[in-house]
C-alpha cells in the first residue's frame, strides 16, 4: 500500500513510499545508487541516511541501530542505517543520502 513520498534532496530524486519496506529496499528498487556492504543486515553503517523530515513516518531507531552507528563514529541522534527505518505512517519522508565513503 503507498504511503507517501520519499524525497532524497541531495539526489533530485522522489518516489512513492510503501509501508512495510526498508528505505534502502526502497531506494534499490527505485533504481538509486545506495551502498549496503552487509546487505543490509545491520552490521554495517555504510547504508546511513539523514533523515530531514518525516521521522516520525518511520520505525523508531532500535539499540543495535545505534550501536553500530556509534561504533562506526556516527552520531544516531544524526543518522539513521536505511536499512532499519521501515516505512509505518502515512506521509512524506524527506532525506539525504551521504557520498560512500
Amino acid at each position: 500500500m503507498w504511503v507517501g513520498e520519499i524525497r532524497i534532496e541531495n539526489l533530485d530524486l522522489v518516489y512513492k513510499a510503501e509501508e512495510g519496506n526498508s528505505i534502502l529496499d526502497l531506494n534499490l528498487e527505485n533504481d538509486v545508487e545506495h551502498t549496503n556492504d552487509c546487505g543490509g543486515n545491520c552490521a554495517c553503517s555504510t547504508c546511513k541516511i539523514v533523515v530531514i523530515s518525516g521521522s516520525e513516518n518511520l520505525s523508531e531507531q532500535e539499540e543495535e541501530e545505534r550501536d553500530i552507528l556509534e561504533a562506526y563514529g556516527w552520531s544516531p541522534d544524526e543518522y539513521r542505517l536505511a536499512c532499519q527505518c521501515f516505512v509505518e505512517e502515512d506521509g512524506d519522508i524527506v532525506l539525504n543520502l551521504p557520498e560512500p565513503e
